[in-house]
């Protein structure tokens, strides 16, 4: 279940224990970023062991560690108003989320101290294909590492906190109407390097994963949260080239949210690995009884031509009853000179309708209207890019998670 004022995507959680007497329970999880909810159901195998030989006493020995396997599955069918000058509709993946396969657990080292690792998967439910580079498998992240009272440390591939501290926190309106709300326009020269579409999702506030890199999360003091991530670039006598670096930091303090986060991602392709694109951003939340709004501001640059884009997003969610929800999402996105100082002005919407605690259906629509030299609109996750400068994309969608 969704929901715009708790914040997240429920799933299901497994807990395995490994004893003489063991029990699997199976709750509801939240996907993205929230706290477990309501116990969705148990089921409770008891094994007798018999006696020890000679009378000897049994000792249950505990595995204190958990293994939670969960995912979301969501497809739809499409409408674009314009793509390359045609109308097209089409089945497509999930918009609100993606569709994804998780594997997390963690193991109680004593004295406070614990292991973890994190599997997850996106994918296309169309047609299979796992989203990411060719061979990738847990495109999403996949990370092992330690933590204790003071924080987390892992190792692997994965996002920075231009989407933990913003995005996680529900500043941006992807949080809301998904990748339709994700920044993308009338900047194709911008030139991302994770994407032939040369703006697609350019402030990363959708989530883009960084490999090869180590990073600190700190626990919640007293809602004061920060991380540090870094990735290394892998290039023999050039420590800094093509490395990443990510920092974020967000505080919380009763129904109100502030955050920030910076990330540069240095790219083998720009400049032999000397520069990429660096992102700053900002965002601010406040929630209601069923009402919550959220501001962001993101300011993106590619460090090797000069090119520069700044967005804005305003958004409103609110929970009408149990089962009704929407949102909206107002988007302004601006180039500098590199740019041809195109811009672009968006509304993303979402209505959204709860069948079940696991189940939601939704439509979900954005209409960009985009100015300046040879501007042609392009919303997020569309085919492509318009002939001209106004495109519309919505879809009607189903969302399951497991």
């Amino acid at each position: 279940m969704y929901s715009v004022t708790s914040g997240g995507l429920h799933a299901m959680k497994v807990y395995t224990h490994a004893a003489i007497n063991f029990k699997l329970k199976f709750y509801k999880y939240k996907l993205y970023g929230g706290d477990n909810v309501n116990r969705h159901g148990s089921f409770v195998c008891s094994c007798l062991v018999a006696s020890l030989l000679c009378g000897g006493l049994t000792h249950a020995v505990y595995a204190q560690s958990n293994v939670e396997i969960t995912g979301l599955l969501g497809a739809g069918v499409g409408y674009s108003s314009n793509i390359g000058g045609r109308s097209n509709v089409t089945a497509n993946p999930g918009i609100l989320r993606p569709s994804a396969v998780i594997f997390r657990g963690n193991e109680d080292l004593g004295d406070g101290n614990r292991a973890v690792f994190y599997l997850g998967s996106l994918f296309s439910i169309l047609n299979g294909n796992v989203f990411g580079g060719p061979g990738s498998l847990f495109s999403r992240e996949s990370y092992v590492g330690l933590g204790n009272r003071y924080g987390t440390l892992t190792v692997g591939n994965q996002r920075d906190f231009m989407f933990d501290s913003l995005t996680l926190n529900r500043y941006p309106g992807s949080f809301f109407e998904g990748s339709y709300a994700a920044h993308q326009g009338p900047f194709p020269k911008f030139g991302v390097s994770y994407s032939a579409q040369g703006s697609f999702d350019f402030d990363r506030v959708n989530g883009e994963a960084i490999a090869n890199t180590v990073k600190f999360r700190s626990a919640d003091f007293s809602g004061l949260t920060f991380g540090a991530m870094y990735g290394f670039g892998g290039v023999p006598g050039s420590f800094g080239r093509s490395s990443s670096s990510s920092f974020g930091i967000n505080y919380e303090y009763a129904n109100a949210g502030i955050g920030a986060a910076y990330t540069m991602v240095k790219s083998p392709s720009t400049n032999s690995g000397n520069d990429g694109i660096r992102n700053i951003g900002l965002g601010a939340r406040y929630g209601f009884d069923k009402a919550v709004i959220s501001g962001l501001a993101t300011v993106s640059r590619n460090t090797a031509t000069g090119a520069q884009i700044t967005a804005f997003d305003l958004s409103v969610g609110h929970d009408f009853s149990a089962v009704w929800y929407a949102s909206a999402t107002y988007t302004y996105m601006r180039g500098n000179a590199q740019l041809n100082n195109n811009h672009a002005n968006q509304l993303t919407s979402l209505l959204g309708y709860r069948v079940s605690k696991r189940t939601t259906v939704y439509v979900d629509a954005a209409w960009q209207v985009a100015s300046g030299a040879n501007a042609m609109a392009q919303v997020n996750s569309s085919a492509g890019p318009a002939s001209g400068n106004r495109q519309f994309v919505s879809t009607f969608s189903i969302q399951h998670t497991f």
